[in-house]
């Protein structure tokens, strides 16, 4: 039955991971100490994108739309609970990475953006990381997936112990 709470759950990943296209995660801002120049960078579904920035751009927007599909594609196997139990699983590994990469970026990588910034030109940098809508749309996913989960494992245990009656 698609009607089923686990289906409301997985809803309402799918709506996070696609506003996920539409919000940046974080800025970056990169302060020159010397010169008194500041540079705005944003990333998102671009990767990291700002004024000035020759490097190359990561698609997160692969990423996210890859995993709004899986999890809508978890929705539709409502009629084969095991299946959509063991792709839910899967999803859920997977956006746990990908919230984890996010977050050691935006924690811990800081200083791979002073050394790189350094390295261009040799003087010294201020870096401040700002959050954005974005990065609060990441934690309620895993949420909402791992409240799927637990219902799709209730529906399972609620059908074998029906057949256990017969």
């Amino acid at each position: 039955m698609i009607q089923r709470a686990q289906t409301i759950y997985l809803g309402l990943a799918f709506i996070c991971m696609v506003l996920l296209l539409f919000f940046p995660i974080f800025s970056i801002d990169v302060k020159s100490l010397e010169s008194g120049v500041t540079m705005s960078a944003v990333f998102g579904k671009d990767g990291v994108v700002g004024e000035g920035l020759t490097t190359g751009h990561f698609p997160l927007s692969n990423v996210f739309i890859g995993l709004a599909l899986m999890t809508f594609t978890c929705i539709l196997l409502f009629k084969k609970r095991p299946r959509q139990l063991l792709l839910t699983r899967l999803n859920l590994i997977l956006h746990v990475l990908v919230v984890l990469g996010i977050y050691g970026f935006y924690y811990f990588g800081a200083s791979f953006v002073q050394s790189g910034m350094s390295a261009m030109d040799g003087t010294a940098v201020e870096i401040a990381f700002s959050m954005e809508l974005g990065f609060f749309f990441l934690i309620p996913t895993i949420a909402f997936i791992f409240l799927a989960i637990r219902g799709i494992k209730r529906d399972e245990n609620l059908v074998n112990s029906l057949d256990r009656i017969r």
